[in-house]
């Protein structure tokens, strides 16, 4: 009888908090926030690209099923895996491939992923090194940009004993990685490069952010040190919301 009555009272305590049974938290789809500034312009598929001159830096967000579908062939579990789990099926390292958890209908976001592009017609040659891009909340949230060996190390876990199947999945995750995520290199005139760039997985309190380049080199002395740089702030949004069941995406 006890046990009944903390129960009840437990329950009305979480009513009173405003929490409702049966609802959880999810979130919408990473789309731009309010831009005013000139020098930016807005894509029909979520992008935002800042414009100097002839030179464009555009970033896209990139949720887990555009990011399965640009990785099919890695991003499904192999015939005759019944329940398959996240560490030992599908290898696309983006996110968890086509793992859900039991009971829901799709699997939980791994990773912040956006597809950067760069295009350089207006300058000799111009870098862009993701190590100082970060993400920073309203809130005081800052998340870093994960480079290949951060990344690497979470996957290494997975990796039991390394050896035999987990090994060739480590390997393939890691190979994956450096092949397609956003390089430091130069960007010469005429040139155009593209990579993922990799972030924690956001906070639950985290609606806007802002997704900050900073110090992107656009003039070079004769020792290639940077004569004249850039900060690109990029403005950022998503839905976060209490309910049964996740709403549809219908933009």
């Amino acid at each position: 009888m006890r046990k009944t009555g903390f129960l009840l009272l437990a329950l009305m305590a979480l009513a009173g908090c405003g929490l409702k049974l049966g609802y959880r938290h999810f979130t919408g789809p990473v789309v731009p926030g309010k831009i005013d500034a000139v020098d930016y312009v807005v894509g029909d598929d979520r992008s935002v690209t800042f414009i100097k001159d002839r030179l464009e830096v555009t970033m896209l967000p990139m949720s887990p099923e555009a990011l399965n579908r640009q990785f099919t062939g890695v991003s499904k579990a192999p015939d005759g895996f019944i329940l398959p789990n996240p560490y030992t099926v599908a290898t696309n390292p983006y996110t968890y491939g086509d793992w859900t958890p039991p009971g829901e209908d799709q699997a939980p976001t791994r990773f912040t992923v956006f597809l950067l592009k760069v295009k350089n017609y207006a300058y000799p040659k111009v870098r862009l090194n993701p190590a100082n891009i970060e993400l920073v909340s309203p809130n005081g949230r800052r998340y870093q940009a994960l480079n290949l060996l951060a990344l690497t190390e979470y996957y290494w876990p997975y990796a039991v004993a390394y050896g035999g199947n987990a090994r060739k999945n480590f390997k393939e995750r890691r190979d994956l990685l450096q092949r397609t995520m956003f390089a430091d290199d130069m960007i010469f005139s005429g040139q155009e490069q593209e990579g993922y760039l990799v972030f924690p997985q956001l906070d639950r309190d985290v609606e806007t952010f802002t997704l900050w380049v900073q110090d992107m080199a656009l003039r070079f002395d004769f020792r290639d040190a940077a004569v004249e740089t850039v900060d690109i702030p990029y403005e950022f949004q998503r839905e976060v919301y209490y309910a049964r069941t996740p709403r549809e995406d219908k933009s």
